[in-house]
C-alpha cells in the first residue's frame, strides 16, 4: 500500500495505486435505517422456544463527522489500495479474518471475522480450511455464501486489481489470471451447504493468513460487476453500509440493518455512531478549522500543520494523539548500477547522511531509523550501524575506487513538494563524497513505474513505504532478489544476494510469528543493512486531532487501519 509495494515472481506482488473517478453521489442498497436504531436483535431458536435478546449500547450516539483529505482512490474493496480507502471500508466489508479493534501491537493479532475460527493449516503449509459463520447476510438481506469468497477472488483478477497479485500463490490462480474460465480458480474449493472454504497453495506462504485478512479478500455478492463500484457501493457485511459517495464532496455511512454484532463474539464492534459522515475538504488548514469549530469531530489523514502544532498541543492537549503507523522513508541504491555496485559506496551514503538533519527537513514529527522493519513490530530491534561520520564515509569512497567519479549520479524523486528537500539534501551529501550529483524529478503519477522499470537504471533516489499488512514479509519482499521484474519492480535496490533470498524463503514457511521467528527477522534486518542496499532515515509520526465533544477513553488506533471510527465515544 502507499507509495511502494512488493513484487514476487511466484506471488508477483505488483501494487499500483489507482485513481478514483468523479461523478454523482451513489445510493447504497436497501432502505435507510432510522437514527439511533439498535444493532439487530440476537435471536435464537430451539425446538420449542424462541428468545430475543437485544442489548442496548450506552455509547451509541447519532452522528460522527470527519474532515477528510482527497486521497481516496476507490471505495470498492477489490480496487482500493490506499490508507484512506481502507480506513473507510474496514468497518463496511469484512474479510474471513481480520485484526483486533485495539491500539498498539495487539492490533496486529488476527481474529476470525466472517470465518468461525482462524484457518486450519495443513502440516506442509499448503492447505487452508475455513468455515463461514452461520446466518450471515449482506446489508441488502442476501445470504453470505462460501462461494462468494471464490467469486470475490476471481473478481479481483477480472478487475485487474492491485490486490489480485496477493492470491497468485493459490493453485491455478496464475493460469486464471492469464485466461479466466467459467470453472474459476481450482485451488479454491467451496461448499455452500456446510459453508466450507478450502484453499490450496502452490508453495508455503507465512503471511497468507494476513492476505485473507485484506480488504481484497472481503466477500462481496457473486453478482457484483467486474467494474469499479465506488459510485454504487456494494452491499456490506460489517457494522456500517456506505449509503452514498460523492468524490471531492463526501461519504455517508449508516448502520447496516443486517449486522448482528453478537455473532462475532467481540471481534467486530457493533459501532457507536449511527451515522458517519466524511466531509472531503481541500487542505489541512480547513480540516483543522472545522474540528476547532465543532463542524467536524476528527481530522482524517490530514496532519495538524506543523506551524500550528505547538499551539494546538498547548491549548488542546487532551484532544490530540500522536502515533507512528508502520512506514519508512529511505534512499534506495541500485546495486546493479555503478557506483552503487560497491558495498563501500552504499555504506558511505549511510554514514554520510545525518538522520537528525533529515528529521528537521521533514518538520520534526518523525523518528529516525536505520532499520528495514518499523517500530511496533515484534521483530523490530533498533540498531545503530551507521552513526553520522562524514570522514569515514569519504574514506570508504576512496577505498571503493569511485572517488571523484567523472560520470553524473542522478538522484531520483517525484515532484511532491514535501519530499523535494530530501533530494536536495542527498545531492549535497553525494557532492561532498566526490560525485557529480544532480536531481532527476518525475511527476508523482509516473514516478514509481519509472524507477521500477529496468531500462531506467535509476541509480539512487527517494522512496517510502507503508505496510500492506503487519507482517515482516511485506517489507522484505522489497529486498528479495526473486522479486525483481523488468517492469513494475518494487525492489528498487535490485538486491539479489543468494543468502538473503534463502533467508527470506526460509522465513516464508512458518505460519506463526513466535519469538524465535521474530528474532530471526530481527537478525536478518541487521545483516541486510550491513549490505546497505538502502539508507533508511525516518519513520513518520502522525497526529489524530478531535473536537472537544469526543471522549478519547474509547480511542482506538489500529496498527493497520489507524483510527477506528466505530469504537469512538462522545460526551453526553
Amino acid at each position: 500500500m502507499g507509495a511502494v509495494a512488493a513484487a514476487l515472481p511466484l506471488l508477483a506482488l505488483i501494487f499500483v495505486a489507482g485513481c478514483g473517478g468523479s461523478g454523482h453521489a451513489a445510493t447504497g442498497d436497501g432502505p435507510s435505517t432510522a437514527a439511533r436504531t439498535a444493532t439487530k436483535a440476537h435471536t435464537t431458536t430451539t425446538a420449542s422456544t424462541q428468545t430475543t435478546d437485544a442489548v442496548a449500547n450506552p455509547d451509541q450516539f447519532p452522528e460522527f463527522r470527519i474532515a477528510m483529505d482527497e486521497g481516496i482512490d476507490y471505495l470498492d474493496p477489490g480496487l482500493s489500495d490506499t490508507t484512506e480507502g481502507w480506513g473507510v471500508m474496514w468497518n463496511v466489508y469484512l474479510p474471513l479474518l481480520g485484526y483486533r479493534h485495539v491500539s498498539g501491537s495487539k492490533g496486529a493479532r488476527l481474529v476470525p471475522y466472517l470465518a468461525t475460527t482462524l484457518p486450519r493449516i495443513s502440516h506442509d503449509g499448503l492447505t487452508y480450511r475455513l468455515t463461514l459463520r452461520d446466518q450471515l447476510h449482506y446489508s441488502n438481506g442476501a445470504e453470505v455464501k462460501a462461494s462468494d469468497f471464490k467469486t470475490t477472488i476471481e473478481r479481483d483478477f477480472k478487475l485487474d486489481s492491485a490486490g489480485a497479485a496477493f492470491f497468485l500463490n493459490i493453485h491455478g490462480a496464475e493460469a486464471y489470471a492469464k485466461k479466466p474460465t467459467k470453472l474459476g480458480i481450482p485451488g479454491i474449493v467451496v461448499h455452500n451447504a456446510d459453508r466450507t472454504i478450502v484453499i490450496r497453495l502452490d508453495e508455503p506462504q507465512a503471511d497468507f493468513s494476513n492476505v485473507l485478512a485484506s480488504e481484497f479478500a472481503a466477500p462481496v455478492p457473486a453478482d457484483a460487476p467486474s467494474t469499479d463500484t465506488s459510485l454504487h457501493p456494494l452491499p456490506a457485511t460489517g457494522p456500517y453500509v456506505i449509503r452514498s459517495y460523492q468524490p471531492k464532496s463526501g461519504i455517508v455511512e449508516e448502520r447496516n440493518p443486517e449486522f448482528q454484532a453478537w455473532r462475532f463474539h467481540g471481534a467486530v464492534p457493533a459501532g457507536n455512531p449511527d451515522r458517519v459522515t466524511w466531509d472531503i475538504v481541500p487542505d489541512a488548514s480547513v480540516a483543522l478549522h472545522r474540528v476547532l469549530s465543532g463542524k467536524d469531530d476528527w481530522m482524517s489523514y490530514y496532519q495538524v500543520p506543523i506551524k500550528r502544532l505547538h499551539a494546538i498541543e498547548q491549548k488542546h492537549e487532551s484532544q490530540l494523539r500522536f502515533f507512528t503507523p508502520p512506514n519508512l522513508m529511505y534512499f534506495f541504491m541500485n546495486t546493479q548500477v555503478a557506483p552503487f555496485t560497491s558495498r563501500k559506496v552504499r555504506q558511505a551514503v549511510n554514514y554520510a547522511i545525518s538522520r537528525s538533519s533529515l528529521k528537521r527537513l521533514a518538520g520534526g514529527l518523525e523518528g529516525t531509523t536505520e532499520n528495514v522493519l518499523p517500530p511496533g513490530y515484534p521483530s523490530h530491534r533498533s540498531h545503530a550501524l551507521y552513526r553520522h561520520n562524514l570522514r569515514k564515509a569519504i574514506r570508504l569512497v576512496h577505498e571503493s575506487g569511485y572517488w571523484h567519479w567523472r560520470k553524473k549520479v542522478f538522484v531520483w524523486n517525484h515532484d511532491v513538494p514535501a519530499d523535494l528537500p530530501f533530494t536536495e539534501y542527498l545531492v549535497d551529501v553525494l557532492t561532498r563524497l566526490g560525485f557529480r550529483a544532480t536531481p532527476k524529478l518525475v511527476t508523482a503519477g509516473s514516478y514509481w513505474t519509472t524507477i521500477g522499470n529496468e531500462k531506467t537504471r535509476a541509480q539512487i533516489g527517494f522512496a517510502d513505504f507503508v505496510q500492506d499488512y503487519p507482517h515482516p514479509l511485506d517489507w522484505f519482499r522489497l529486498l528479495d532478489g526473486r522479486t525483481r521484474t523488468p517492469t513494475h519492480n518494487s525492489n528498487y535496490a535490485n538486491l539479489d544476494v543468494g543468502w538473503v533470498n534463502r533467508a527470506i524463503e526460509r522465513l516464508t514457511r512458518p505460519t506463526k510469528q513466535t519469538r524465535t521467528v521474530s528474532n530471526r527477522w530481527a537478525a536478518l534486518d541487521r545483516r541486510v543493512m550491513r549490505l546497505a542496499p538502502w539508507a533508511p532515515f525516518l519513520n513518520q509520526e502522525e497526529t489524530d486531532f478531535f473536537s472537544g465533544r469526543v471522549r478519547l477513553g474509547c480511542y482506538v488506533n489500529n496498527v493497520l487501519y489507524e483510527f477506528d471510527y466505530a469504537s469512538i465515544c462522545v460526551k453526553k
